[in-house]
């Protein structure tokens, strides 16, 4: 009985020597850097950590499990990786409603970078640090004005999308043919940001989930 308690100790004692825990502030700088290195220093400033950013360990007993990385001084268990710390980008030039503007950051055990930091979704003007060159907001109603669409139920809406086959963003146009409680008929235009060109035109119905 004594040496088994003896290999369970040991065993405890290996596993707190061998595992491999981080300050939390630690990986955060560690992945802004990784940012940093990957935007540039002045891009790097408008990124702020999202709240909701978590890592991933193992306890003692092998589990794994997830923990936010804003909880506690420390990272718990054994770090396996940092997947999902991203950051926000709040940019003047870029300030479009219902776009993710979060960038993921994914470390390996060891903080080093895990793959490449996908940088798809910030707009090459943003990066090449120049002002938007996308059209504004009189631009684009005017070539949305001249495109003949059909009678609509109220004025026409306009959300920026990110096509991730493509990867690039398009202004999609909501024109509300027909409205019921459950469902829309809608005339829809796709709208490359840059030369206004039409992508796509076409009519589709719209369920409105849960819809009783």
């Amino acid at each position: 009985m004594k040496r088994l308690l003896n290999i369970v100790f040991l065993f405890f004692i290996s596993t707190q020597l061998y595992s491999q825990t981080y300050l939390t502030s630690e990986v955060i700088e560690k992945a802004e850097s990784h940012l940093k290195q990957a935007v540039g220093e002045e891009l790097f400033n408008y990124f702020k950590l999202d709240p909701d950013s978590y890592y991933e360990y193992k306890n003692r007993t092998g589990k794994t499990k997830w923990e936010n990385i804003n909880k506690g001084k420390k990272t718990k268990g054994d770090f396996v990786n940092g997947k999902n710390i991203r950051f926000i980008l709040n940019h003047p030039e870029f300030q479009y409603q219902y776009v993710d503007k979060r960038i993921s950051v994914q470390l390996a055990s060891d903080l080093s970078l895990n793959s490449e930091i996908n940088l798809d979704r910030i707009p090459k003007y943003l990066l090449e640090g120049r002002k938007s060159d996308w059209l504004n907001e009189n631009q684009l109603d005017k070539i949305i004005g001249n495109q003949g669409l059909k009678k609509s139920v109220k004025n026409p809406i306009k959300r920026l999308e990110f096509d991730f086959d493509e990867r690039k963003y398009y202004w999609m146009v909501f024109n509300t043919l027909y409205e019921e409680k459950c469902y829309s008929d809608e005339e829809l235009l796709h709208i490359d940001p840059k030369t206004g060109q039409i992508l796509k035109h076409y009519e589709e119905r719209h369920y409105v989930m849960h819809c009783h």
